[in-house]
Parts: structure tokens; C-alpha cells; sequence
């Protein structure tokens, strides 16, 4: 066997695996999509937010990010358990400009 056949084999055997994960894992999330009531929150959630604006990602495992004009950042999960989309914290790279603000004044205040 050359070795381009044996690299391709063995590529082969990695895809047929890694392709197995990736069925498991996307019938939960076929299941969730397919769910009427997260059809009909991520529908109306989608709607409100387009309506007001804001640009919408719907991402392959079911969340869905908007993001506004204020550069707010909205998450929303979909909750088994509650049966409906619940809003998760967003990680922020900014400070609150409250924090800054103060920040400034106490070194202000020691010079």
C-alpha cells in the first residue's frame, strides 16, 4: 500500500468516528428544534428583536444572539428542564463605565 493510501485510510477512520459524535450530539439539538414550544419562543424572540432593530444569530446548538445598537448582548438558552428559552449572562470584555469613573476619581483624589 503507498503511503497516500495509508494517509487516506487513515483519515477515513478518524471521519467515521468523529462523524458518529456529531449524529448523537445533533438529534438532542434536532429534538430541542424541533420542539413546538421552543419553535414558537425563538420564533416570537426573533421577531421582537429584529422589530426593534437588533441583529440576530441563531447558532447550530439552538441559542440565539442579539446583539442591539447599544451594543447590548442578549444569550438565550433553551431550558429543558423549564421547557422554555431562558436569558444567560453574556461575557462583557468592557467594564461598566460606572467602575472606570470611579476608578478615576480616586486617583484624583490621592494626587
Amino acid at each position: 500500500m503507498t503511503y497516500n493510501n495509508k494517509l487516506i485510510k487513515k483519515i477515513n477512520l478518524a471521519g467515521k468516528s468523529v462523524a458518529k459524535s456529531v449524529a448523537e450530539s445533533s438529534s438532542d439539538v434536532f429534538d430541542m428544534m424541533a420542539d413546538p414550544r421552543y419553535l414558537r419562543q425563538s420564533s416570537s424572540l426573533i421577531n421582537e428583536a429584529l422589530q426593534k432593530g437588533f441583529d440576530v444569530l441563531q447558532l447550530a446548538d439552538g441559542d440565539i444572539v442579539t446583539t442591539g445598537t447599544k451594543t447590548v448582548v442578549y444569550r438565550y438558552t433553551w431550558d429543558t428542564e423549564k421547557g422554555k428559552l431562558v436569558k444567560t449572562k453574556s461575557e462583557s470584555s468592557r467594564r461598566p463605565r460606572r467602575a472606570m469613573i470611579e476608578e478615576e476619581e480616586e486617583e484624583n483624589e490621592e494626587a
